[in-house]
């Protein structure tokens, strides 16, 4: 699950291929060279029912059920019709029970009815020596339809094999891996890994050279004009123990293979509340290009100290998502003195959210629509013996993915 959660005070502040991740359904090879006028922007609502997925009422045929789902990544394919959904299903026997973190594979013809594979996109490395036998989360995949037919989908994916020492989340890095098909992946082999390993292909110190300790995680791609563009959270820190943080907020780096990565900015300075304090970034991007309008979005969390406090539950909370927009991928625009596109509401009787909102959510485009996929914590539909920490002890309580739209039918 995205864990890479920090608070910040900060004052004043078929017939063809299918489509480029969160891309338009035209699909492109190529950035558009005319750009179409923005029209009118809606506001983005929740579709009801909520929630859509909910985490242990699907069985396996191991027998096991997904005890959390978190970290969506979505995209629409035009090929087949269909919304491609991937996720972290941290798996078990039952709640409580020995856990493989696994990436799993969903479809949906409406974001309604899923269907989730029964075999998991990938899962944690069995090597007790790799980088990321510890943890293997938060998926974001791309199609090229230019790479050589098994390595078309590009998942990339953070992993962990402990904690960043004096803190409360793990030494996260990027992996990557690949398919012929979407569904199932295999991880970078370690002979063409920058570092030597089976799967990494980006870590904290490739990012920030110079610091005592860095991690990055969250990554999510776009795969546009020939490039892969990636955006991920990014963190560092020095001094005695790693103490004094230096830097953290959304990254950007770019690459022509999905392994070789070339760092553009970290952390993106016209993101963060405060371009001159390299520490008030936001986390946990989702990023689409709107080719006809030649024009990038970005969504990110970003929460100030005690937003979260009034939600019943106490886990990588979030208060909501703000939006950045962009024409060239580098300088952004996002009004943090507006409204979130997403934040929690615990009031509607289908909300999925009851108990609070997980950190992250995707947003996918189709047409002129946005389509947001979301965690939240609920205290309805909750399968025996699951239970959520809150405030003071657990309660019952399941992890859920919903659904919000905004200018879509």
């Amino acid at each position: 699950m995205r864990r890479l959660v920090f608070v910040l005070v900060v004052i004043g502040c078929g017939g063809h291929d299918p489509v480029d991740i969160d891309a338009p359904a035209t699909g492109s090879d190529g950035p558009n060279t005319t750009c179409q006028p923005q029209s009118a922007i809606g506001n983005f609502y929740r579709r009801q029912p909520n929630p859509r997925i909910i985490a242990g009422h699907q069985t396996y045929t191991d027998g096991k059920i997904d005890v959390g789902v978190a970290d969506p990544d979505l995209r629409w394919d035009d090929a087949s019709g269909s919304w491609q959904l991937y996720f972290h299903g941290p798996h078990a026997q039952s709640f409580g029970a020995a856990v493989t973190q696994t990436i799993r594979h969903a479809t949906s013809p409406d974001l309604a009815a899923w269907s989730i594979d029964d075999a998991p996109s990938l899962q944690v490395s069995a090597d007790p020596a790799a980088w990321d036998h510890l943890n293997t989360e938060t998926p974001t995949v791309a199609y090229n339809p230019n790479a050589a037919a098994d390595r078309r989908y590009l998942l990339l994916y953070s992993g962990a094999d402990g904690m960043l020492p004096n803190y409360t989340f793990a030494n996260y890095a990027i992996g990557a891996a690949f398919s012929a098909d979407g569904k199932t992946f295999t991880r970078v082999p370690a002979s063409e890994s920058p570092h030597g390993k089976d799967g990494l292909v980006l870590t904290g110190t490739d990012v920030y050279p110079g610091a005592i300790g860095a991690i990055v995680a969250d990554p999510e791609v776009a795969f546009v004009g020939g490039t892969y563009h990636l955006w991920y959270s990014s963190f560092a820190c020095t001094g005695t123990s790693c103490a004094t943080i230096t830097d953290y907020g959304v990254a950007h780096s770019t690459s022509t293979d999905g392994i070789h990565w070339t760092t553009a900015e970290a952390p993106v300075r016209s993101l963060l509340r405060a371009s001159a304090d390299r520490t008030t970034g936001g986390a946990q991007p989702s990023v689409i290009y709107d080719e006809p309008h030649c024009r990038w979005e970005l969504w990110q969390r970003s929460d100030l100290a005690g937003e979260t406090d009034v939600q019943p539950v106490v886990f990588n909370n979030m208060a909501g998502v703000w939006r950045a927009t962009s024409t060239d991928a580098v300088s952004w625009t996002i009004n943090y003195n507006g409204t979130r596109d997403l934040k929690w509401n615990d009031g509607a009787p289908d909300a999925g959210e009851h108990l609070g909102l997980l950190t992250g959510a995707d947003v996918a485009m189709k047409l002129t629509g946005r389509y947001m996929i979301y965690g939240g914590f609920d205290d309805q539909m909750v399968p025996a013996g699951f239970l959520l920490p809150n405030h003071s002890t657990t309660q019952p309580g399941v992890m859920t993915l919903n659904v919000a739209t905004r200018d879509a039918p």
